[in-house]
């Protein structure tokens, strides 16, 4: 038998969703600060080579936008990729794969808790 929802009851639900979501972004982004901070302390040698491996990455990101995309390279240059250093690609990633862990971490929990029940 379904549940009929009342207006405040699906309010409520929307609130605690966006509140969810918004509780889950600071923990993954503080999760990703984390690491990158851990990884700069832990060892300096690995942390360069994670660094120098994100420019190379930038430096295909560019390669490829110019060829794909020559007339608006000089204006994608100038306003997005000017601004991106190997660094900030490296904090981009890192956040990527914190995030997918967090959630995988999540999914996990719920499942296993869904399975006892």
């Amino acid at each position: 038998m379904a549940q009929d929802r009342t207006l405040t009851g699906s309010l409520m639900a929307g609130i605690m969703t966006l509140t969810g979501v918004v509780v889950l972004l600071i923990v993954e982004a503080l999760a990703a600060m984390i690491v990158y901070v851990g990884l700069a302390q832990w060892s300096q040698s690995f942390f360069g080579y994670l660094v120098s491996l994100s420019r190379d990455l930038l430096n295909v990101m560019t390669d490829l936008l110019i060829y794909v995309f020559p007339a608006y390279a000089n204006t994608a240059f100038a306003t997005l990729l000017g601004e991106l250093g190997p660094k900030s690609i490296l904090l981009l990633l890192l956040g990527l794969v914190v995030g997918a862990l967090i959630r995988l971490v999540i999914w996990t929990v719920k499942g296993a808790i869904r399975s006892m029940m």
